[in-house]
């Protein structure tokens, strides 16, 4: 009985009957079997279409109008604070329910980095707006100087 040239690279399947001896030593000998591509199994329990990235669902960002210089601003440096702030307390949340997700908090490690980054910016340039910024939004924010000392 001839195997399909999958279960030549692939090994057999799991209900299928050992390779044939004969279709063995044809590779050895060095015959040609042709492209073959091996299906890959579907992971268990996950969709194909399963992305990674964070599509914004469930996050309260009901406080970032406030912050906004006009109606389609999404842009400016306080309003990037008032959003990455409502990411943030989401995930804290999350990490309360889950305390060994730790994707979850490299991912909030890397958001609370962009927003120190973006409060070191706004530190330098503006910072009455840093200040009603922080204070609006609870934030506890050390500038550089005191984080060195």
């Amino acid at each position: 009985m001839a195997l399909p040239l999958a279960t030549a690279f692939c090994g057999p399947a799991r209900d299928a009957p050992a390779a044939a001896p004969s279709r063995r030593s044809e590779f050895l000998r060095g015959a040609s079997l042709g492209v073959v591509e091996c299906p890959r199994p579907a992971a268990r329990g996950r969709s194909a279409a399963v992305s990674a990235q964070y599509k914004g669902r469930g996050t309260d960002r009901s406080r970032v109008p406030e912050f906004q210089r006009h109606d389609k601003d999404t842009g400016s440096t306080e309003v990037q604070i008032a959003r990455l702030s409502a990411r943030v307390s989401q995930l804290t949340e999350h990490l309360k329910a889950n305390k060994k997700d730790f994707a979850t908090e490299r991912g909030l490690k890397s958001i609370l980095g962009r927003r120190r980054r973006l409060l070191n910016y706004l530190y330098r340039t503006d910072r009455e707006k840093l200040e009603t910024v922080v204070k609006d939004l609870g934030i506890r924010y050390k500038t550089q100087e005191a984080r060195t000392n």
